[in-house]
């Protein structure tokens, strides 16, 4: 399968080495929209010992949904990290503790890529390089410099 083909079921790119902060905003939305995002908060409550078979069914789909989301919107090599679960909010821990921009180290990478960003006229218009500097401007402030 082609990578465009892979990323084509989500509206937004996978997450990526230096995506992070778009990424679960992105992806927060797709788990509401989806009805799972309060499996990744951990307020879902279990179903209830009287549920029926079918609601207990659909709860259990929903939770298995809130985790496979999360798995199919990473980048095939980070797959790994999260491939030892099958709970969203394992997952979703897993990833921001893994690429939430907080240590020295993440920080000084996010401020050389940010200088090291260069235009070149052949290969994109201005707008679209001023974007990718003010996200690259928003990584820096998320990860608190």
């Amino acid at each position: 399968m082609s990578e465009s083909a892979e990323t084509s079921i989500f509206a937004f790119p996978k997450l990526s080495d230096f995506n992070y902060g778009s990424w679960k905003i992105d992806m927060k939305v797709l788990l509401m929209e989806k009805g799972c995002w309060q499996f990744i908060l951990g307020t879902e409550k279990p179903c209830s010992e009287g549920a029926s078979d079918r609601e207990q069914l659909a709860y259990e789909l929903r939770k298995q949904r809130s985790y496979t989301t999360i798995y199919m919107g990473v980048e095939r090599k980070y797959q790994a990290l999260i491939a030892d679960t099958e709970d969203g909010k394992t997952a979703w821990d897993t990833l921001k503790a893994n690429f939430e921009p907080s240590s020295r180290a993440r920080l000084a990478s996010l401020v050389d890529d940010f200088f090291s960003s260069r235009f070149d006229v052949n290969e994109e218009t201005i707008g679209i390089y001023s974007k990718k500097i003010v996200e690259k401007n928003q990584q820096i402030k998320e990860a608190g410099f």
